[in-house]
């Protein structure tokens, strides 16, 4: 069973997409972070829960052959008193959507590439 090994699939350069001007999507900060059945709610902690403008800046092949998109976005704090924190990181396709109350190109609208 174990003993046949499937070739990986090639990595062809470019299979980044870099999405230049970056597009405005919405980061679901909830599908990254989910939260615990039990709660201890902190009215002064991070929220993890909701849903926060960011830029999308590409799509990144990941070595399963699936992509991610690599966002920017700010996380506050639950009772609003921070300035917030500047995230940049890897989500799933899941985690985000298109702005539509922010301008963006008509060829960068979308799911996730798919080649």
């Amino acid at each position: 069973m174990f003993d046949q090994r499937h070739p990986e699939p090639p990595w062809k350069r470019g299979d980044d997409r870099l999405i230049t001007p970056p597009r405005p999507v919405w980061v679901n900060l909830a599908a990254l972070f989910p939260a615990p059945e039990q709660l201890n709610p902190c009215s002064t902690g991070w929220d993890l829960q909701a849903e926060v403008p960011g830029k999308q800046t590409a799509w990144r092949r990941t070595a399963l052959g699936d992509w991610v998109a690599s966002v920017t976005f700010t996380v506050h704090r639950g009772d609003g008193t921070s300035g917030g924190v500047p995230l940049s990181m890897w989500v799933p396709p899941g985690a985000i959507r298109l702005r539509h109350d922010a301008p963006a190109r008509k060829d960068q609208e979308g799911p996730a590439p798919e080649f």
